[in-house]
């Protein structure tokens, strides 16, 4: 990341304040941010900005607000707010278990049915709880195969376009109905000076993903992009990790993460290895198929409340989980299976029940992980406005990173002003950095403000930095 400026750090107080009456709609960006885009040859007619009093009818700020532009990650701010809305902040997946065969002394003959209904966050520790909840009803040993029925969303891990090249990065993960630990693995390498080697593990431990390890211990600096290591995810059903490249000796442990695995081997492998973790015992591999028609769950395992969820998806920037959570919508419409226009014709029907008219989105498949997606300043704008003043936005704004704080902000912006005061979403692609979001300015007003730039250089530490001055000139409006 560029490191900013001398000359755009030493911005007086008076260049930040040049603010007119509230209320009063105006093109003039900031002196301090002009002074950001200046110094790293950005156009001004690149940025894009929308302000407005959440006390107030019309825009503090609006420079090119309404051109449509990539919005990445702040667009889970819309996917979030239409999950709470068409969800409902208490509304829970459940993942149904069926026996296929006879139960008698802790032994099953016969598979395992899991009916899968795109829980977005049945991570490791909620695996977990499932079988808990299992073995208390008495199973121990499953005498057959785990059976995953994914009629809900099968799976399909192809890459979304545009990113192929980023298709075995954690960020890629496809949605899936039985999806479990957000498909990820982490790569843990330690260096050991005994042996003159790295060692590297893979977490969770899961059987059938083969670690090829080639790194070499160096004696070099410790540093450069990922520290000289090198994770290519290869082999049939990308079932093998292989690494390489040079590892310093003066480099302590470090972890990647990666995608791996299909969606249904994934979540048959980790089932498996926490099943006997804990003394179960389970033989048949898996296969896909169908719980019985019309019968009752053996146990109903229910999901984190949706706020929970969006909670989550925001503070962390996940995007399958935003994906999850538009499909569910749709699902929910419309009925199962769920597909993404089905989702997006869910999208419009919240808007059109809200009232809330947003004529320059364009909305792909609700992560920002998207080529395709667009939305205006001003459109984003008006949808924070308008939640701001609903019956959900104590939910969706507990939901936003805060400055210098959590989530995804725990490291950004800690030192400014606004640090503590703003919630707010941030989003980068290449050529792209958004902010959206709401800040409390030192006044006691609170502002609605959204900003997207696109550049070349606006992911590379410039558009961070533009948007730090304006959340700085706007906390002290």
């Amino acid at each position: 990341m560029l490191l900013p400026s001398k000359s755009a750090r030493a911005l007086t107080l008076s260049a930040l304040l040049f603010w007119p009456p509230a209320g009063v709609a105006q093109d003039a960006l900031p002196a301090a941010v002009d002074r950001v885009l200046a110094h790293y040859g950005i156009p001004r007619e690149n940025y894009s900005v929308w302000v407005r009093d959440m006390g107030e009818d019309q825009p503090l700020l609006s420079h090119h607000a309404d051109v449509p532009r990539k919005p990445a990650s702040v667009i889970k701010v819309l996917t979030g707010w239409l999950a709470l809305e068409g969800l409902g902040p208490e509304y829970r997946w459940i993942t149904r278990v069926h026996l296929g065969g006879e139960l008698r002394d802790g032994v099953l003959d016969g598979p395992l049915i899991l009916e899968g209904r795109g829980d977005p966050r049945l991570v490791m520790e909620r695996v977990w709880l499932l079988q808990q909840q299992i073995r208390q009803k008495g199973l121990r040993r499953i005498d057959g195969p785990l059976v995953l029925d994914d009629r809900w969303l099968p799976a399909d891990d192809s890459p979304v376009a545009g990113f192929e090249a980023d298709r075995h990065r954690s960020f890629s993960a496809s949605p899936y109905a039985l999806l479990m630990n957000f498909q990820a693995i982490r790569v843990i390498v330690e260096p050991d000076h005994a042996r003159g080697r790295v060692h590297a593990r893979v977490e969770p431990p899961l059987s059938g993903l083969e670690l090829v390890n080639r790194l070499r211990l160096s004696s070099g600096r410790c540093g450069g992009f990922q520290r000289g290591v090198v994770v290519r995810i290869a082999g049939q059903g990308d079932s093998r990790v292989e690494l390489d490249g040079n590892y310093s000796r003066r480099c302590n442990g470090y972890s990647i993460s990666r995608r791996a695995l299909s969606g249904p081997a994934y979540a048959y492998r980790l089932f498996e290895a926490l099943w006997r973790e804990g003394g179960g015992e389970i033989s048949g591999g898996y296969r896909l198929g169908s719980a019985p028609q019309d019968a009752e769950p053996w146990l109903e395992f229910n999901s984190e409340f949706a706020f929970q969820a969006v909670r989550f998806m925001n503070k962390h920037s996940n995007n399958v989980m935003a994906r999850q959570l538009l499909l569910t919508l749709g699902a929910e419409m419309f009925g199962p299976p769920a597909t993404l226009d089905k989702a997006r014709k869910a999208a419009g029907e919240v808007l059109k029940r809200e009232g809330l008219e947003l004529p320059s989105l364009i909305l792909d498949n609700g992560s920002g992980l998207s080529r395709v997606s667009r939305i205006s300043a001003a459109d984003l704008g008006r949808l924070l406005v308008h939640a701001g003043q609903g019956p959900r936005f104590p939910e969706l704004a507990a939901s936003l990173p805060i400055a210098g704080r959590d989530g995804t902000l725990t490291k950004t912006y800690s030192d400014t002003p606004f640090g503590g005061r703003a919630h707010i979403k941030t989003g980068s692609l290449n050529g792209v950095s958004a902010i959206a979001g709401y800040i409390l300015a030192h006044s006691g007003r609170r502002l609605a403000v959204v900003a997207l730039l696109e550049h070349p250089l606006a992911a590379k530490g410039p558009g961070e930095e533009a948007h730090g001055q304006l959340l700085t000139s706007l906390s002290r409006h």
